[in-house]
């Protein structure tokens, strides 16, 4: 049908040959699992348009296009297991493509996703979570802000305020005046830090912010770890900083996963860390994807990597 999985296990090529399935309950999550996997294409310069796997990118777009519930509030991918989660991620996947190819068939679709996110969006708090118009957490919150900032990029409609509200929501789980960031309240963890700073980026805090640079610093001495869904928005914190930040982490966070890849068996070429609870929940696609997604950040291919989306300000007016 075009689309992905993340219980690999039902790909007739593979027959439980590779280990590390997702969990029974992220089976239904196919918005999820099929847009986390056409990322990584976007992201090697791959289209429906042009390159060596336009067909397979073609129909799992048609897959999430077909699959959108179009209402008054907006275009939803939504669906059991992967929740607003899948709709954040589905969503990025059709601004992207939008954005790389300007195909008008694919206009409408993800301007109704981004609709939708608007929709989504907690009216007193600012942020997004699991079900529509819920009390916010980071983690959700990373997805639709880099869906709304994909379709920013590619012209599409954002509310300024929908900006404007995200910007209220940051400023509540932020800690140490900007530089950390928690989960559903002021902290300092990794992964939330490292979210809470991309999407500071995304609503136009500059490089030389001193809350974004004290930030970045610790993220750096941190350094790269097994929790893939840390390493994927830090390492985009750290290419928009660049310099020697950047270089130290890259080095690092690139010599890690070519050591991790799988180098033989059906598993040769793909990835799993059990570093994050995603880990476990989406398994070895997740994995695989994420990894992916890090080695090609520099290519800059997807809008979302290039300078300009740190550089180009939403509308606020």
């Amino acid at each position: 049908d075009g689309g992905w999985s993340y219980n690999h296990t039902l790909c007739a090529t593979c027959r439980g040959q590779c280990c590390n399935p997702c969990e029974k309950n992220m089976q239904e999550a196919r918005n999820a699992a099929t847009g986390m996997a056409l990322l990584p294409f976007l992201g090697a310069g791959q289209t429906h348009k042009t390159g060596k796997y336009k067909d397979t990118v073609k129909r799992g777009l048609y897959f999430l296009v077909n699959h959108i519930k179009v209402s008054p509030q907006g275009g939803s991918l939504f669906e059991g297991g992967g929740r607003m989660y899948s709709h954040g991620i589905a969503s990025i996947a059709l601004c992207e493509a939008y954005a790389m190819t300007h195909d008008k068939g694919l206009y409408a679709p993800a301007q109704q996703a981004l609709n939708f996110i608007a929709y989504a969006q907690d009216p007193v708090g600012g942020g997004w979570r699991y079900s529509p118009r819920q009390r916010g957490d980071t983690s959700v919150v990373g997805w639709q802000i880099m869906a709304l900032k994909s379709g920013h990029m590619a012209y599409l409609r954002v509310p300024p305020i929908t900006v404007k509200k995200a910007f209220t929501y940051l400023d509540t789980v932020q800690a140490n005046n900007g530089a950390n960031y928690g989960y559903t309240d002021p902290g300092s963890g990794p992964a939330t830090t490292a979210i809470g700073l991309l999407c500071r980026m995304y609503l136009g805090w500059k490089r030389d912010n001193p809350a974004l640079e004290r930030g970045a610093q610790w993220i750096g001495k941190q350094g790269p770890t097994q929790n893939m869904y840390y390493n994927y928005y830090a390492t985009q914190v750290m290419r928009h900083m660049e310099g020697d930040l950047w270089k130290t982490w890259n080095a690092k966070m690139r010599d890690q996963l070519v050591n991790a890849q799988a180098q033989k068996g059906h598993e040769e070429g793909s990835w799993f860390l059990k570093g994050d609870h995603h880990s476990g929940r989406a398994g070895r696609l997740y994995c695989t994807a994420m990894s992916t997604m890090v080695l090609e950040v520099y290519y800059r291919h997807l809008p979302i990597y290039r300078k300009q989306s740190t550089e180009e300000d939403f509308p606020l007016d």
